[in-house]
């Protein structure tokens, strides 16, 4: 019974290292979000809880241009540009264009980020969903 008991011990043991090995990650992510240009809010929130971290912003498919006409799902996201304000220091990034529907601000300081998205369009807005990914 005594050698049963430890074979199982082990195994539990083996099981809790093997999971948090393999379970630890450079990336986590925040909850999606949804956005709409041209709406003057901010298009999401995130707290960034590591300094010099990385920031990746992920939109995620389908992304929609609406007219006053029509609704266009779109394939291309060069219309698209991203930049962080730090809701603490009011600092503001530059705008990021995206590539592949990615986009990363490197080396961010700890704190808490507004994420706004802005197009080029001029006969519309866009709306859809994004991701906030740190690396």
């Amino acid at each position: 019974m005594r050698k049963m008991y430890s074979l199982i011990s082990i195994v539990i043991m083996a099981v809790l290292a093997i999971t948090t090995i393999g379970g630890s990650s450079v990336q986590a992510s925040v909850p999606r979000f949804s956005f709409q240009t041209e709406d003057g809010k901010w298009d999401g929130e995130v707290g960034n809880p590591n300094n010099l971290a990385n920031i990746e912003i992920d939109l995620i498919s389908p992304i929609y241009l609406k007219t006053a006409s029509e609704t266009t799902q779109l394939s291309n996201y060069n219309n698209l540009a991203v930049r962080l304000r730090n809701a603490s220091t009011g600092a503001t990034t530059s705008y990021h264009t995206f590539t592949n529907g990615k986009t990363l601000f490197t080396s961010m300081k700890t704190g808490k980020y507004y994420v706004d998205i802005k197009d080029t369009y001029t006969n519309g807005y866009v709306s859809g969903k994004l991701d906030v990914v740190f690396k």
